[in-house]
């Protein structure tokens, strides 16, 4: 939501000038989408805190954004001239007078989502800190229990990850199932079940209309979100499958498996397309670049190979200085990557020459 230029409406009755400031303290200014509609004119002054206006501005743009978020959860954020104003200071300390020019930036309000061994996930507000949503207090099979200290095995959890329009959260669990919770009310929305072996990873396709899970039983299965149903098994890994990820268009599935291979699926009809071989032991994480060209893997061997999603060819094959290498990740433009390794060591390689660039 963006902010026209500011005009002068008039002077503060019984409001002296702050020093240096134009006594026409109130101003007009049109609050905008970023498509160019106006939503409503907000009579402010520089000396009007960001406070002032935040309930009558999450008032109006609440209803428009339909059941993406709670008015309540909205998080207004104003700039001028390049700079951030900053809550609880009057708009006159950040250089505001007659004839600014406003930004209003509304966003959804910052979330955090935690997995937990005791068999929950928790939805927090990074900002105050606050818990806001207990998963798992509600739907799971008896909660967790305890016996000399020790959790009883079968009810970790063992990931949680949000939806891209952030509105579902996805939780693996070591009981074989994922499940599917809205992240405003905390409420279980869907069970995933199908997997007889516990799960080792979950994730959302990026128009969050599909999950995909990887689990022990051999299997990655990709689910319907709307309504939980199991769209295809994809068959072939001999061993656990660690991993599972969508593509960044969501036309493809990669997957990584203790069986020293990584896998790429086509994603619509559960096809195996390309299986990466060369890595000499357990294939511990597997992920696509930003543009979906090329995947990168991370094994026990000590390496972490660069492929071309295309032609399922290696081309860059890292070797680290780590006994094995947990994890790998590419830069966001795809130029760099990174490796996390047990001993423990991170590295950063130059991809196309596949140089290490430094050790961490």
């Amino acid at each position: 939501v963006v902010a026209g230029s500011s005009s002068p409406l008039a002077a503060c009755p019984g409001t002296p000038c702050a020093p240096g400031a134009s006594c026409l303290l109130a101003m007009n200014v049109p609050v905008l989408t970023l498509g160019g509609d106006v939503l409503t004119t907000l009579d402010i002054t520089p000396s009007s805190k960001l406070e002032d206006f935040r309930e009558q501005l999450c008032e109006i743009v609440g209803p428009r954004l339909g059941d993406v978020t709670a008015a309540a959860d909205l998080r207004p954020r104003l700039f001028h001239c390049g700079g951030e104003l900053l809550p609880g200071l009057p708009l006159i300390a950040g250089g505001v007078k007659e004839g600014s020019s406003l930004t209003v930036v509304v966003t959804a309000a910052l979330r955090a989502v935690t997995a937990s061994a005791d068999g929950t996930a928790r939805i927090w507000d990074p900002e105050s800190g606050e818990c806001l949503h207990t998963l798992g207090a509600v739907g799971w099979e008896k909660g967790v229990s305890f016996k000399g200290g020790v959790l009883k095995a079968g009810r970790e959890m063992i990931s949680a990850v949000f939806s891209q329009d952030g509105k579902l959260v996805l939780s693996a669990s070591a009981d074989c199932t994922a499940k599917i919770w809205n992240v405003q009310s905390g409420e279980l929305l869907h069970t995933l079940h199908g997997h007889t072996r516990r799960l080792r990873s979950a994730a959302f396709s990026p128009d969050s209309d599909r999950a995909v899970t990887a689990s022990s039983d051999l299997t990655t299965k990709i689910w319907s979100v709307e309504c939980g149903r199991c769209l295809h098994t994809l068959r072939g890994h001999s061993l656990e499958v660690n991993s599972a990820t969508f593509s960044p268009d969501g036309s493809l599935i990669l997957t990584a498996s203790v069986d020293k291979t990584a896998k790429i699926w086509c994603a619509h009809t559960g096809q195996t397309i390309h299986t990466l071989q060369g890595h000499r032991w357990d294939v511990r994480s597997a992920v696509f670049s930003s543009d979906g060209a090329l995947a990168l893997t991370s094994s026990e061997d000590r390496t972490a190979r660069v492929w071309r999603v295309e032609s399922g060819e290696c081309l860059q094959t890292l070797r680290t200085q780590g006994p094995k290498v947990l994890s790998a990740a590419f830069s966001p433009d795809g130029t760099l990557a990174v490796t996390a390794s047990l001993n423990p060591i991170a590295q950063i390689w130059h991809v196309e020459s596949g140089k290490c660039l430094h050790t961490l």
